[in-house]
């Protein structure tokens, strides 16, 4: 009897345990339906530290440099250049970070890869793809300046890093993800890299000549398809003229409160409509009329 009374008990607070894990999963299915996006949010910072623990972890072998704000990590062949990359994201460090009032809490990691192979395998691209620089989860990963860069001369050869590099482009891209818990859309985090890189390098991508709205992109189709359209350059032209457009029309202090609403859990759509007073659609109709208007010839 007294086994069956201990069991009898064990079996209540079992099925105790079990109604208030049952409770908990409801309610967090109601708070995810409730708040997708800061569920989402707190998944995405999860593996954002995940995979920049793991790349820490792959590339613990490799030479490294220190400065303020960041670590370095290369092989031998860029024994040359760890320090110019080092140095340009230094200089581009506290414009950036005022720019955003918002600073990382520890120190940004920077990879070097010596080829294009290297740093597709690194995102599992084809071969044949290339960018001299990439942001993803936390980390900036650089392709070797010398791939690139067709100059001897170390001064020249460093000045052309600075000005036509990926560092203010990919650190900006840091920054917008950091601020916002990864809550942001393509196009937007494109376009704020290219109007922050402009202002600090003046590297602008080539202008174009729009004369109807249907010579644009969707903007939804630049979230979702962004790397694949037809024409990337008009895709990452029509993200900077969207951003230049907002902060032309509505202010620089505005850009940084949509970041903040998505920061703190907000959508694109709820973001633009308490910053702006705009919905999406009708700040996308807004923004056509006005770029279709421009003249650039």
């Amino acid at each position: 009897m007294a086994n069956l009374a201990y069991t009898a008990a064990d079996s209540g607070i079992l099925l105790k345990l079990v109604k208030i894990a049952l409770i908990g999963a409801l309610l967090s299915m109601a708070f995810f339906i409730r708040e997708p996006v800061v569920v989402k949010s707190y998944i995405y910072k999860v593996f954002r530290e995940v995979s920049k623990t793991g790349l820490m972890w792959r590339t613990r072998g490799w030479e490294e440099i220190k400065g303020p704000h960041f670590i370095v990590r290369y092989q031998t062949p860029d024994d040359d250049n760890a320090n110019m990359v080092l140095d340009t994201a230094e200089k581009n460090y506290q414009p950036v970070v005022d720019k955003f009032d918002f600073s990382p809490k520890r120190k940004t990691l920077i990879v070097i890869y010596p080829t294009k192979e290297s740093l597709g395998r690194s995102f599992g691209w084809a071969a044949d793809e290339s960018a001299m620089g990439v942001y993803w989860a936390g980390v900036i990963r650089v392709l070797s300046p010398k791939v690139w860069i067709d100059e001897h001369d170390p001064q020249k050869f460093a000045a052309v890093f600075e000005t036509e590099g990926p560092m203010a482009h990919e650190f900006t891209h840091l920054m917008v993800d950091y601020a916002t818990g990864g809550n942001y859309t393509r196009w937007f985090t494109e376009g704020i890299a290219q109007f922050e890189e402009e202002k600090l390098t003046r590297y602008l991508i080539g202008e174009r000549n729009i004369t109807s709205s249907d010579q644009l992109y969707p903007l939804s189709r630049m979230d979702r398809e962004f790397d694949t359209l037809p024409d990337q350059n008009l895709a990452y032209f029509q993200s900077y003229q969207a951003v230049y457009y907002l902060v032309s029309h509505y202010g620089e202090d505005n850009l940084k409160k949509i970041l903040q609403n998505l920061g703190s859990g907000k959508t694109m759509e709820e973001s633009f409509q308490s910053v702006l007073g705009v919905s999406m659609d009708r700040f996308e109709h807004d923004f056509q009329n006005w770029i279709v208007g421009q003249d650039r010839r």
